[in-house]
Formats: structure tokens, C-alpha cells, sequence
């Protein structure tokens, strides 16, 4: 059921239906479950509402009251049908099939729970006593501790915190948790002695949205407000328990009139600018929170919520400086988890490595920070321990979305795309109602696994499950354009902008698309629209930097690339060596060191960068991909060459000699030495292995008289336009065919059937050694060896352009920046020669060009 279904639910449910639900509930409470179960039976009105979820669930509880647990379980699981958002439906749910024996389904449905109404004490109760069946009383420990956290008047979990505790060997613990309980059993008898009035139908109201029976609860809020519109505290619990059905804009109306009524309240103020935060409205969310905090200055929750704004904003400054003033107040673990985030993204990834530590040694049962730290160490390049954090937040919660995505992630990063997706697929298969969301992620899992078909499809499936649903309808978008089917995509993106407006999520996809179709003036617009709406953007503000990279605008385009720097990924894998950041400063009689990232042509296309910085510093020491170690240690003499994997261990660099004075990654350096046109090389700068070298000739000789063309004709996957760039040997035929010409494959993928079929077929013969493709310094002499080399846009491109060696690049329309918006040139390599298509899709006017370019040479 969505919001808007929610709440037509409630506002068309008869008065009759819910005063008897009311009164069973009331029946139940009191241990009369029985004529609970009568009243239902006998009474027309709940007859005539058969898919009432809170009728349905009234029967259910009674039914497990009687002991009836198959009746129970239906009826329980027929209301969750009916209304799958309120948390004690699931919560009771577990009590049931806990009663069966069916333990870790029982976990499933307390989870559950837990991930509608987090502060929901039961069902973490019920967790405890769960595990401790299951003989964990570790974990049994730490469920009650929660319970007892969220509500420390809970005299059972105090009772149950003593027993397990009693079980543990700890005494002293034992005791004390037992001492509470007493007291806490003495105070509620008191307290029942001394209270004078029966409760209030908003007082019931209020305990239905505590004990998570939101339906309930809105509903009673409702018929108190028909007789009292301006009651406050109504609309407060109206617009509560509506923003727990998701029904977000007659939450949004409810709040606004309580504050109205009640403008100095402050925890009205901040429950407003949470919702308010929620849907997007930043600006008036911070005039909420921040007056809201003015109230109430010595309020975490506001500080907490102010901060976790200004985190969304990307001010994580500020962010930082809240989430302190918060711990300050209430040393609380979403506290803590809050200032790891912000620095986190700060780059400060040792200290936000610590926050989420120590938010997880406060609440052990926190999966989110879990997966939070997992998601930093992932981004570390740290996969092992990355796992290890995801399957212990799996093992406490199974079902848990950010767990299940985390871990598909680091599947992804191990190169095991299929494991990723197969896991997707089975949260799938756990939780169907979650359908949406979870298309949705296995979709973009597809989709970067170059099964682009596949990824159309979940996106479709998931469109039916959350229609319209802008960060969908992107994804589709995107997944179309990779199939060069355009029109389709830029409907997709109206219809997301339709949907939300001026999103800078959507005007940011609408500005690749725009440029993948050589829209170049209109894709600079859509990406500064966006930055318009949010100026904190990264990957908007890193897009439009490439933008005008592209167009040649290299002083803007340099420095926005530098936004790179500020990604999630970027923070996480790199800067991590303990050496000040070089931002041009003097390097006379310094040392500096320069790591590596993106991939192995950024590498060697930043790298001819390297000579301008030795001839500035006193020394360089390089690091650099494995594949290029022998070839960079012979190409820069002068500096210290480093291959080796990336990894988050980097004491190796206190080994080096001289100490390096300075850091900067390979990426940044166009901005300091490619600043105007004339300052880009005019040699090549990488230097091949001269005995390889005279090998391969040798080799190639023996082949016959005629030219030896290089060819590599598949580029990117998916995702990185290998529809656009790449193309098939049958395609190539007429290239192919020219007589005297003998070709040797250069293709780095697998492409044996294919060069076995253009044999078998055409008698195409394209000459293969697997050696040439294992092994990047044999590559470098192969291509020395080479007359020229014919590919499309790939690291080959960047390889022979830097040895020098002549070559003839098919570069599809819309092509990526390095290869520049027009020209038959490319800045970066003088002996690169540039073919474009003047359509997109279109080859047959490139193959003819370069069948001229080959002839005529």
C-alpha cells in the first residue's frame, strides 16, 4: 500500500469499524481475548471491512492470545498484505512464529520491524529472548540492552537483561539489572495508585504510535481532530504517524498547522524539519531546525537532525561542528555514526574510521553504521575486512538493504559482478515488497556487469513496483543511451523532471545524455541548472568541469576536475600517505610523491606529465599500476618507480629515499603543467624495450612482405559506452580486405571465436599472440614493432600515442573528453589521428576514411 492508499484507507474507514476496533483491542489488553474474537465474529461492520488491516490484525492478536496459531499467522500475514508499513504487525508476526519454533524466521520479522520503527523497544526485546533460544546469549545480551536503552522503563527486558547476564557468569551486571527491575515494578505500582484519570483517546492514540500501530494511531488522531480541527497535539500524532505511512504531504500539512498553533515548541519544529528535510525542502527544513535548536539549545536529537542536513548539503564543516555539539550532549552511537559520516566525506578517513567504530562498541545491533564502515574500508580497498563487517550486519539482520547492496559491492570490486547479482537476487527473492528499490540496485548491477539487456528489463520491473520514481526512471535512462537509443532515454528524463523538477540528480544524467548525442552547449547548461540548484554537487560539478575539458576551457576545466578528489571513492582509496597535498608550491630541493589512479590510460596520458615535475623537484618517486613497471621505470629514469596494487597499506612509503616532501595524485597534475594548448607534448615520452623491440620485427618479418597494422576494435563495457565505441570484425571487413595488409590483434579481451569466425567465414586471418596481450612491456615493443595501429578509443590509444608510433583512432560521435569536440588531432599525442563519426552510430563513412588512411599510407 502506498501513502496516498494509506491515507485514502484511513479517511474512508467507517466510524463503527473503529470503535470496534478499539474496544477488541481493549479486550485483548485486558486478557479477554475471547470475546475479542466474539465481538469480531459478531459484528457486521467488521464483516463488511475484509481487507481492514487493523481489523485484520486485531483478529490476528487474538487469536494468538487463544493459543490459535495458525489462525494467528494467517491473519497476521493477511493484514501485512493489506498494510506491510506498520511495524507491529511484523513485530507480532515474530511472536507468533517464535511460539511455532521457527526461530530465524521469527528474527525476520522482528527485523523487520525494527527497519519501519527503529526506536520500536518490543521487537528488540523479543530478538533477545530469540537468541537466547538459540543458545547466543552474547547477542541475547545486547537485544535487551537496546530494548532496555530505548525504553528504560521496559521491566521485562530489564528482568530478561538480568537473566542472561545471570547466564553469562556476570554477576555484578546481573544484579544490577535485576535491582532495576524491582524498582522499576515498584514505581509502576505507585504510579498506578496515584493516577486519577482514565486516559484520554489522544493518550491512546500516542501509545498505539509508540507500541508501532501507526494505522491505529492515525486513525484515532483523525476522529479527534473532526470534532477539534486545531488540536495540536492531534495533528502532531496525525502527521507522526503519516510520515510512518509515507503519506508525506498530509504529514507536511498536519506539522505545519501544529506549529502554527504551537510555534515555540520545539519538538514540533524539529519533527517538521526532519519531514521537511526528507522531501527535498533544505532551506526551509534548516529555518525549522535552526529555530528549533534555538528553542532548545540543549536538544541532541535537533542538533543531530540540523547536522544530518547540512551533511545532505555537502557543508560537512558545519555538519561537524553540530554532530559534536550533539555527542556533547548525549554520547549516543547514531551520534557517533553521524560524525564519522561527516568526516568522512571531510577525507579524514583514519578519524571517521574511529567514530564508526565506536558507534558500532555502543550499539552492537547497529547494522547501518556496519555497513557505513564497511563501506569506507571497501572504498579503502580493504574487500577482506569490508566482508567480514557486512556478513556480521547480515548475521544481524539477514534482510538488512544497505548489508545486502555493501556486500554485492565488494563482490563487484573483487570482479565477481555474476556472485553480486546473484545476491541481489536472492534479497530479492527474501523480501518482494521491497521490490523497488531492490530492482532498482540489481539493475545498476547489470548494468556495470555489461549485461545492458538485462539491466533495461529490472529497470521496467521496478518502474511497475515505484511508478515515476525519478532516481528509476535515470537509471533507465542511462541503460537506453548505452543501447544508443536516445529519444527513449531523454523521455525517461522528462518524465523523472516532471516528477521532480529542477533535480539535480536528473538535469546531471540529463547532461551526460546530452553530450553522448554532441550536445555540447545544452549538456553545459542542464549541468550548470543543476549546480544552481545544489553548488555542492561533486559529480554534477566534476561533469561540467569535463564539459569544458572537452571544449578545451582548460584553466575552468583543471580546476573542476580537482572535484574528483572529494568523491566517496576517491577519499577512501587514496590520500592515505602522511605527506602534505601539493598545491604547486616550490619543489626546488623537495621530493615528491605521485600515486596513481582511474585507470591504465589515465595513467600514461597524466604521465607525460611526469618529465615538467622532475624537472621542478629535487626528486620524484612514482607509483604506478603493475602492468607499467617495467615500462615507466625506463621511460623516468630519474624517479623512483613503485609498481604495485593498490592497497590501504602504505608503510611501504617510509621506505623511500629521499623522504617525499609532498603527495599529489597523477590526475592533478594537468593542472599545474597542461594550462594552454602549447604547454602539451610534442614528443613521445615513453620509452619500449629495444631487444622486445627487435624480437617482435623479427616475428612480424617472418609474416611477409606488406604494412603490419596493429587493431583492437572493442572498448569500455556497458556502462562506459562499449556499444558506442566498439565495433565487430564483420563490421571491419572492408578494412579488413585490403590486400598486402597483415593485422595482429591487440585486443586486450577474450575475442578468440571471433577471430576464429572471421577465418572460417571470410578467410580473415588477424594474427594473434596471447604473450603480446598478458604482458603490457611486450605490448609497448609490439606496437614499436607495428607500422601503425588502427583502434577505437581505449587504453591502447593512450599507449601508442605516448611511444610515438603512428596511429588511426575511430572515435564515436559524442566521444569521451580526451579525445576533444572536434578535430582530426588529439592534444595529447601528435602521431594520433583522429576519425570521427558524423552521426551517431554511423561507421560506414569512418571505416572509409580509415581504409583511404591505410591505402594512401
Amino acid at each position: 500500500m502506498s501513502g496516498s492508499q494509506a491515507s485514502a484507507a484511513l479517511s474512508s474507514a467507517p466510524p463503527a469499524t473503529l470503535d470496534l476496533i478499539v474496544r477488541g483491542r481493549g479486550l485483548v489488553a485486558a486478557g479477554r481475548a475471547r470475546e475479542a474474537l466474539a465481538l469480531a465474529q459478531e459484528q457486521e461492520a467488521l464483516r463488511l471491512e475484509p481487507r481492514d488491516a487493523d481489523a485484520l490484525y486485531l483478529l490476528g492478536e487474538a487469536h494468538y492470545r487463544c493459543g490459535e496459531l495458525d489462525l494467528a499467522e494467517m491473519r497476521l500475514r493477511q493484514a501485512i498484505q493489506a498494510n506491510g508499513k506498520v511495524p507491529l504487525f511484523h513485530s507480532k508476526l515474530g511472536n507468533v512464529l517464535q511460539d511455532r519454533g521457527a526461530l530465524d524466521e521469527a528474527i525476520r520479522a522482528y527485523r523487520r520491524a525494527i527497519r519501519l520503527k527503529p526506536d520500536f523497544a518490543e521487537p528488540h526485546n523479543d530478538l533477545g529472548t530469540v537468541y537466547f533460544a538459540k543458545g547466543d546469549a552474547a547477542r541475547a545480551a545486547q537485544a535487551y540492552l537496546k530494548a532496555a536503552e530505548l525504553r528504560p522503563d521496559n521491566v521485562v527486558a530489564h528482568a530478561n537483561l538480568g537473566s542472561v547476564y545471570r547466564s553469562l557468569g556476570l554477576a555484578s551486571e546481573a544484579r544490577r539489572a535485576l535491582q532495576r527491575e524491582l524498582a522499576l515494578r515498584v514505581y509502576r505500582t505507585l504510579r498506578g495508585l496515584a493516577r486519577l484519570r482514565r486516559p484520554t483517546a489522544l493518550d491512546t492514540a500516542k501509545r498505539q504510535l509508540e507500541e508501532g500501530h501507526t494505522t491505529l494511531a492515525a486513525r484515532m488522531a483523525e476522529r479527534t481532530l473532526a470534532q477539534e480541527p486545531n488540536n495540536a497535539t492531534a495533528l502532531a500524532l496525525f502527521g507522526a504517524a503519516q510520515e510512518r505511512l509515507d503519506a508525506s504531504g498530509a504529514a507536511l500539512t498536519s506539522l505545519e498547522r501544529a506549529v502554527s498553533l504551537r510555534p515555540r515548541d520545539a519538538a514540533l519544529r524539529e519533527k517538521l524539519g526532519r519531514l521537511l528535510a526528507s522531501k527535498g525542502e533544505h532551506a526551509r527544513a534548516i529555518s525549522e531546525l535552526e529555530e528549533c535548536v534555538r528553542l532548545q539549545r540543549r536538544s541532541p536529537k535537533a542538533l543531530t537532525a540540523l547536522a544530518e542536513l547540512y551533511l545532505g548539503k555537502r557543508d560537512f564543516e558545519r555538519a561537524e561542528e553540530l554532530a559534536r555539539a550533539a555527542l556533547k550532549l548525549d554520547t549516543s552511537a547514531a551520534g557517533h555514526l553521524l560524525l564519522g559520516e561527516a568526516r568522512l566525506k571531510l577525507g579524514r578517513t583514519q578519524e571517521a574510521e574511529t567514530e564508526l567504530r565506536t558507534a558500532i562498541a555502543l550499539d552492537a545491533e547497529n547494522v547501518h553504521a556496519r555497513a557505513r564502515l564497511a563501506d569506507l574500508l571497501r572504498n579503502g580497498g580493504r574487500l577482506d575486512e569490508a566482508e567480514a563487517c557486512l556478513r556480521e550486519a547480515l548475521a544481524i539482520d539477514a534482510e538488512s538493504p544497505a548489508a545486502i547492496l555493501g556486500l554485492a559491492l565488494v563482490q563487484r570490486e573483487r570482479g565477481q559482478p555474476d556472485a553480486a547479482i546473484e545476491h541481489l537476487e536472492h534479497a530479492l527473492r527474501l523480501d518482494p515488497g521491497r521490490g523497488g528499490q531492490t530492482l532498482q540496485q540489481l539493475a545498476d548491477m547489470l548494468r556495470y556487469a555489461d549485461r545492458i539487456p538485462e539491466a533495461e528489463q529490472r529497470y521496467r520491473q521496478a518502474l511497475k513496483a515505484r511508478p515515476d520514481d525519478p532516481g528509476i526512471l535515470v537509471g533507465l535512462a542511462l541503460v537506453l543511451g548505452d543501447q544508443l537509443r536516445y529519444a527513449e532515454a531523454f523521455d525517461c528524463i522528462d518524465r523523472a523532471l516532471k516528477r521532480k523538477p529542477g533535480s539535480p540528480h536528473v538535469l546531471g544524467a540529463k547532461g551526460l545524455l546530452l553530450q553522448l548525442t554532441g550536445r555540447r552547449g545544452e549538456a553545459e547548461e542542464a549541468f550548470a541548472a543543476a549546480l544552481r540548484a545544489d553548488p555542492g554537487d561533486i559529480d554534477v560539478g566534476l561533469n561540467l568541469a569535463i564539459c569544458r575539458l572537452r571544449q578545451r576551457k582548460l584553466e575552468d576545466g583543471w580546476k573542476g576536475f580537482e572535484l574528483r578528489r572529494k568523491t566517496d571513492h576517491f577519499v577512501g582509496r587514496y590520500r592515505n600517505f602522511p605527506f602534505p597535498e601539493w598545491q604547486g608550491e616550490p619543489l626546488e630541493g623537495r621530493t615528491i610523491l605521485v600515486y596513481p589512479e582511474q585507470g591504465l590510460g589515465d595513467e600514461i596520458m597524466y604521465g607525460s606529465c611526469i618529465r615538467d615535475l622532475v624537472a621542478r623537484a629535487r626528486h620524484v618517486a612514482l607509483e604506478c599500476n603493475p602492468k607499467l613497471g617495467e615500462l615507466f621505470a625506463r621511460s623516468f629514469a630519474p624517479c623512483t618507480v613503485t609498481p604495485r596494487a593498490r592497497t590501504m597499506a602504505n608503510d611501504w612509503v617510509n621506505h623511500l629515499e629521499p623522504r617525499p616532501d609532498y603527495q599529489v595524485p597523477i590526475g592533478s597534475l594537468p593542472l599545474h603543467f597542461r594550462g594552454r594548448l602549447e604547454d602539451f607534448p610534442t614528443e613521445p615520452y615513453l620509452v619500449p624495450d629495444e631487444r622486445k623491440v627487435a624480437a617482435w620485427k623479427a616475428r612480424l618479418a617472418a609474416l611477409g612482405a606488406g604494412p603490419k597494422i596493429g587493431l583492437s576494435w572493442h572498448g569500455g563495457v556497458g556502462h562506459t559506452g562499449k556499444a558506442r565505441r566498439s565495433l565487430t570484425l564483420e563490421q571491419l571487413r572492408p578494412v579488413l580486405g585490403i590486400d598486402g595488409l597483415h593485422f595482429i590483434n591487440l585486443q586486450y579481451t577474450d575475442v578468440q571465436a571471433e577471430l576464429a569466425e572471421a577465418r572460417e567465414r571470410h578467410g580473415i586471418t588477424v594474427h594473434h599472440w596471447q604473450e603480446a596481450i598478458d604482458d603490457y612491456d611486450e605490448t609497448a615493443a609490439l606496437v614499436c614493432a607495428l607500422d601503425r595501429v588502427v583502434t577505437v578509443c581505449t587504453s591502447l590509444v593512450h599507449l601508442t600515442g605516448a611511444l610515438g608510433r603512428p596511429a588511426i583512432v575511430m572515435v564515436p560521435f559524442g566521444a569521451d573528453w580526451r579525445y576533444g569536440a572536434a578535430g582530426d588531432r588529439m592534444l595529447w599525442y601528435p602521431s594520433v589521428r583522429l576519425v570521427r563519426q558524423s552521426a551517431i552510430g554511423e561507421w560506414s563513412d569512418v571505416l572509409a576514411s580509415v581504409k583511404r588512411l591505410l591505402v594512401e599510407a
